[in-house]
């Protein structure tokens, strides 16, 4: 059994259930989720419950049967371990730079979205040499800096209030796609690569 489809099934089943009864109790205005100039606050439970139900439904399905003899132990390279050490080491330098750097820099004259951006780029930039060097990505990070480089860049457009939505948007098309992730072994602990 897929423990991990089948925990987000259940949450995206109950925030669905949760904002299914705040539609039928609230008045309209009370519950608002803009589409254009429409409130559609019947969007997010249909939404988070296809998502929900199709994580449920797939929480069975793949999953080999293995004996406690058969299941293989993680192993551990050092050498690629030190070298994910070093390039998250190489990330947190280039944030706190970054940081320290909008800290000098007046607001009026850089927006906020290109601070969501950096952030952004510089996870994604830790993945991809994560990837190029054939260790193992991690999927939060990877998840956070798509997130921020969205949100970043609808800042700049001077779209706004839409950070929940791209966030749901972002997170449910990475559940459906874990099952392909998870084959093909992109995403896990960078040590065990």
């Amino acid at each position: 059994m897929n423990k991990s489809n089948l925990i987000w099934g259940i949450i995206c089943l109950v925030a669905a259930g949760g904002l299914a009864i705040a539609n039928l109790t609230l008045s309209p205005e009370n519950l608002m989720f803009q589409v254009g100039d429409k409130n559609m606050p019947w969007i997010p439970p249909i939404v988070l419950a296809v998502i929900g139900i199709i994580l449920f439904s797939t929480s069975n399905k793949g999953e080999e049967k293995m004996t406690e003899e058969t299941k293989l132990q993680p192993t551990i390279d050092p050498q690629k371990a030190a070298l994910n050490k070093n390039m998250e080491t190489a990330a947190w330098g280039c944030f706190l730079i970054m940081l320290g750097g909008f800290m000098f820099v007046p607001e009026t004259i850089v927006k906020g979205g290109w601070w969501s951006i950096g952030v952004g780029l510089i996870m994604l930039g830790l993945n991809a040499a994560r990837y190029l060097n054939k260790i193992r990505m991690s999927g939060f990070t990877t998840f956070l800096g798509i997130v921020s480089v969205i949100g970043g860049v609808l800042e700049l457009a001077g779209v706004g209030g839409i950070g929940g939505a791209v966030f749901l948007i972002v997170l449910g098309g990475y559940l459906i796609l874990k099952p392909y992730f998870d084959k093909q072994g992109l995403f896990g602990k960078a040590e065990q690569s």
